[in-house]
């Protein structure tokens, strides 16, 4: 069902339950003209930047390359391209004038993807390389790639993935065996309440924004959301996000949890909605946001999304599930460097399943 919407206004404290295991996402270092990352169970991703050297920039750059490794012996190889495929039937990769690679180009948001033993052999001549070259059936230039800190990018994840020193390695090869990493997706069994239609009237969203600390940032019509969540006995409960300020192409809301007591004279009280991991525009420690919010009622999703800039080739994202209590991070993205790499990088991923509503109704 669509949010019920009010004018008002607001900001306060968003409080981390200190109860739940905090979610580490990997980093995102930045290897020249590439970037490269992992999540928390070992699968990594080299990116390739826009050349910052001295400021150049490439007139002809169309899209990153993205060079994609799961972490298991059995693992996924891929080297996907990034472009507007139109106009294009099939390409050619090059490769310090080289050919390596040719095929069709395809509609979706992978135009080009190269998978397994011909993507690593794209990957070895990318790691000796210093510039890449992708051409359309005429010769045309579809983007021109950097090699620049490219061998470095899958150096790291040859770490990150212990692959350093073995024959799975794709930069520092050895003999030595391979024992991958046993890390399992986090699970996270999510209490989620029965089906309600109650949400805060407006009167009581007014108050919230009158006593808040960022009543002062905001400005123009703003839109405050209110979001049922379910109910238990008499009880029932709402996600308020409350609007916060906002940019040419971000918008900040501060999540809030009500709660409504059947036949209380308290009416709806208010507490900061808790997070297992703060969103990254607020950062840990301080009072987070969400960016660009949206809520699956149905699931009982949020999301924050973040761009650092309105191309979308740098920022952070993230989706948390209601668990009954808080919001814990299924999945986080992110890329720091705002050089033309529309493809994030993931960092973290976890798994849900809901709690038996028998088992549920128990408690």
């Amino acid at each position: 069902m669509p949010p019920i919407i009010f004018i008002a206004g607001l900001f306060a404290t968003i409080a981390t339950t200190a109860a739940m295991p905090v979610p580490q996402p990997g980093e995102i270092p930045t290897f020249r003209d590439w970037a490269a990352g992992c999540d928390n169970i070992g699968n990594c991703e080299a990116v390739s930047l826009i050349p910052d050297e001295n400021g150049a920039r490439f007139d002809d750059w169309g899209g990153p390359i993205s060079i994609i490794r799961t972490a298991g012996s059995d693992d996924i190889f891929k080297i996907r391209v990034l472009f507007d495929g139109k106009g294009y039937d099939r390409y050619q990769m090059i490769v310090d004038g080289q050919l390596v690679d040719t095929g069709p180009i395809v509609d979706g948001d992978y135009p080009i993807e190269i998978v397994g033993e011909d993507a690593k052999k794209v990957a070895a001549a990318v790691i000796k390389g210093k510039r890449l070259v992708v051409q359309g059936p005429g010769d045309e230039i579809i983007t021109r790639i950097s090699l620049a800190g490219s061998s470095a990018a899958l150096r790291y994840i040859d770490q990150k993935q212990n692959r350093s020193g073995t024959e799975t390695a794709l930069v520092a090869r050895g003999k030595q065996a391979f024992q991958p990493h046993k890390t399992e997706v986090p699970t996270i069994i999510v209490d989620q309440w029965e089906a309600a239609k109650l949400v805060p009237e407006a009167g009581a969203l007014v108050a919230l924004a009158e006593d808040s600390k960022c009543k002062e940032d905001r400005y123009g019509v703003v839109e405050d959301q209110a979001y049922p969540i379910g109910k238990r006995a008499d009880i029932y409960r709402a996600l308020v996000l409350i609007s916060c300020g906002s940019g040419a192409y971000n918008f900040s809301s501060a999540p809030y949890i009500g709660e409504y007591r059947k036949d209380s004279p308290a009416g709806w009280t208010f507490t900061p909605a808790k997070f297992d991991r703060q969103p990254s525009w607020g950062g840990e420690g301080s009072q987070p946001l969400l960016v660009n919010a949206s809520w699956d009622e149905q699931e009982q999703t949020l999301s924050s999304y973040g761009k650092g800039r309105g191309l979308g080739d740098c920022g952070s994202a993230e989706n948390y599930v209601w668990d009954g209590e808080a919001f814990r991070l299924i999945d986080a993205s992110a890329m720091h460097e705002c050089r033309g790499a529309h493809e994030w990088i993931t960092i973290w991923r976890a798994i849900y399943r809901k709690l038996d509503k028998a088992a549920a109704a128990t408690k």
